[in-house]
């Protein structure tokens, strides 16, 4: 009888690679990924035994979860077993923050921005919506122009635990192994709302056009785009990828549905379906550094609106404007992965000699409102250094702030009639 040894060969010639010492043969499967370890494993007996070692899973659910120090695999019962259990689906908690194109009650403008993360009580991965309040509020009369009332807020940030838009137990993954299906989740029975999750076929760059809805728009920066209209409700093959290796880990669909029944039994008819988009924003746009202090994801008071969440970015590069007549000299449309965009006007990015930062300071919605959605402009400095200083603050409210140019964006409800307006002062305490 055969036996995994070092003499094992192919083709009558043996095999050096099985000849290695363990210790190496198990530093090499490290930087295997998790879909070639299970290929491995049907290579040989000795390779099997290798591909199993729970130390090398261990590894990959780390790495897709890595805000959690102590990390158990219970439920499970080994680490293999919980990547497996909730496979392909980990890109979701590796992302963290997600945003999409409508709200859970189905608005088009508002949008909603959602935490993903792995529950490791329970063994799944779920998604939470982020919320902001205004909390306490205050008015003040501007000193530097009395006609003007500056408002204050203290938002309240929290996560609505007790309703998740996506929940996927461990387990579940083998109902739907294909990357073309569809996979039931357990969320808002009890409201009669069912919903599925579903993996989106990622558009390359040459085949996007300024002509087609995207998601998320260009105004975003995002490593991968998709289609955001579907006559069919995204239901045919050309919005899903082919093979798991042609999945996008930037985007992925939630469809819901109301589906009512007796006795906890559903009748399987849907009422009101549709589907959320969602896509994620590459780390790097969000964190703040020394050179750009000021980039981030922000909660801003829209008054009557309420709160919503805005991402600040920190660049270089001036964009073209979609309404000229409002310009001065910056454009406002982004440029991130848009070829017929670039090598517009530079401005440094950094600090000055005075420690002041210098560069382009946008804000793009990532919620929105019903004048103006998510995914648009709400504000844009074209430069925040010497270029865009108007003055330096000496009233008591902004004593020492840098005061510098910008427009910003507003328009009517439906998003009509919208336009750049000047600002003739923006406050920066950097």
């Amino acid at each position: 009888m055969d036996s995994p040894t070092a003499s094992s060969s192919v083709h009558g010639e043996p095999s050096y690679f099985m000849m290695l010492p363990a210790e190496v043969i198990f530093e090499i499967l490290t930087f295997l990924p998790p879909l070639s370890l299970i290929s491995l494993t049907r290579t040989s007996k000795l390779l099997r035994a290798h591909s199993l070692t729970d130390t090398l899973w261990a590894r990959f659910v780390r790495e897709n979860v890595p805000y959690q120090q102590y990390l158990e695999y219970y439920p499970a019962e080994s680490w293999r077993d919980l990547y497996i259990s909730l496979h392909p689906y980990w890109f979701l908690t590796r992302n963290k923050l997600w945003f999409s194109d409508k709200a859970y009650s189905g608005s088009t403008m508002t949008g909603s921005l959602v935490l993903l993360r792995y529950d490791s009580r329970r063994g799944c991965i779920e998604g939470l919506r982020i919320l902001a309040k205004q909390g306490i509020r205050s008015f003040e009369s501007w000193e530097w122009n009395p006609e003007i009332i500056i408002h204050t807020f203290n938002p309240e940030v929290s996560l609505l635990v007790d309703d998740p838009i996506v929940k996927i137990d461990g387990g579940m993954y083998g109902k739907h192994s294909s990357a073309k299906g569809e996979l039931l989740m357990n969320t808002g029975y009890s409201r009669g709302v069912r919903s599925m999750i579903s993996l989106c076929h990622a558009l390359s760059p040459e085949k996007q056009s300024n002509a087609m809805a995207l998601w998320p728009p260009h105004t975003i920066p995002a490593a991968e785009r998709v289609r955001n209209e579907s006559r069919n409700l995204f239901k045919g093959e050309g919005h899903r990828p082919s093979s798991l290796l042609d999945a996008s880990e930037n985007t992925f669909r939630v469809r819901k549905w109301v589906e009512f029944g007796r006795m906890g039994a559903p009748l399987g008819v849907h009422i009101g379906e549709d589907v959320m988009t969602f896509s994620t924003v590459p780390e790097e746009y969000y964190t703040a550094t020394k050179e750009k202090p000021w980039q981030g994801i922000w909660v801003g008071d829209y008054s009557g609106h309420g709160c919503e969440f805005l991402l600040l970015i920190q660049s270089a590069v001036n964009r073209l404007l979609e309404t000229p007549k409002a310009s001065f000299d910056t454009p406002l449309l982004h440029h991130f992965d848009n070829p017929d965009l670039q090598g517009r006007r530079s401005l440094p990015v950094g600090r000055g000699e005075d420690g002041s930062c210098a560069g382009r300071l946008e804000a793009v919605k990532l919620t929105g409102d019903p004048n103006v959605p998510r995914g648009e402009y709400t504000w844009v400095a074209e430069d925040i250094g010497p270029t865009g200083l108007l003055r330096i603050a000496d009233e008591k409210m902004f004593r020492g702030a840098r005061v510098v140019r910008s427009l910003g964006h507003s328009a009517a409800r439906g998003f009509r009639e919208g336009d750049h307006l000047y600002s003739k002062v923006w406050s920066l305490n950097g």
